[in-house]
């Protein structure tokens, strides 16, 4: 009969939509383990390209070298892949040279940025892995928490936590928490800005967390807090 036809057809297109959208759902969730999404932050302060400097005048040159000296210390240096340290390098050595009043042989180490805390980031379990460096970094009021040579597995909609009980497993036992927003990369170097009125006295560590399924990613903890 006619309208058993079209009742039929009309299961067969509800189905059909639930099914894509059941698909659509579980690549959503399912997609970022298998994808890797990198990014490579240089610490937040701006330096002039080398090729840049034959262009400023003198008092450029001299508000540029005056912002890195003030910037750049000996741990911020050192935590640097490779790759940026020679950048980092290469652009004070140029700005150095063109400016006969502040010559140098090697980059500046002023501890205007202070490292505050640190920490190496540690497995989850054997399917959520992380590595690499978590560091808090502080100029006056301004604190950063760094991510360097960073690496974690991916996943749905991961944030960035600082966590009172860095051995809690789900968000009912992490006690005091400050979500510092979305990972940004589960690859490469990273920086997110800590709030004025957060007391880091309060917080052990560092935390990759899955909001939707409620799961650790990874973990790093800061020495003795």
């Amino acid at each position: 009969m006619e309208w058993l036809r079209r009742h039929r057809l009309l299961v067969g297109v509800l189905a059909a939509v639930a099914v894509l959208a059941l698909a659509a759902a579980a690549w959503y969730l399912a997609s970022p383990l298998f994808i890797d999404e990198a990014v490579d932050e240089a610490f937040p302060f701006d330096l002039p390209a080398a090729a840049d400097i034959p262009s400023m005048d003198p008092d450029e040159m001299a508000a540029a070298m005056d912002a890195a000296m003030q910037q750049v210390d000996e741990a911020f240096v050192a935590g640097l892949p490779p790759a940026q340290q020679a950048d980092l390098e290469e652009r004070l050595m140029a700005l150095s040279a063109a400016m006969p009043d502040h010559e140098m042989t090697e980059p500046p180490l002023v501890a205007d940025w202070t490292l505050v805390a640190e920490g190496r980031f540690q497995n989850a379990d054997d399917f959520h892995q992380g590595e690499g460096r978590a560091a808090i970094f502080q100029q006056g009021e301004a604190r950063v928490l760094r991510f360097e040579a960073f690496r974690v597995t991916n996943g749905p909609d991961l944030h960035v936590l600082l966590v009172e009980n860095i051995a809690g497993a789900s968000h009912d036992t992490l006690g005091a928490i400050v979500d510092l927003g979305s990972l940004k990369g589960n690859v490469g170097n990273q920086n997110y800005d800590i709030p004025d009125d957060v007391d880091l006295t309060r917080y052990a560590g560092v935390m990759i967390y899955c909001q939707p399924f409620h799961v650790v990613f990874a973990t790093a903890s800061f020495g003795g807090r």
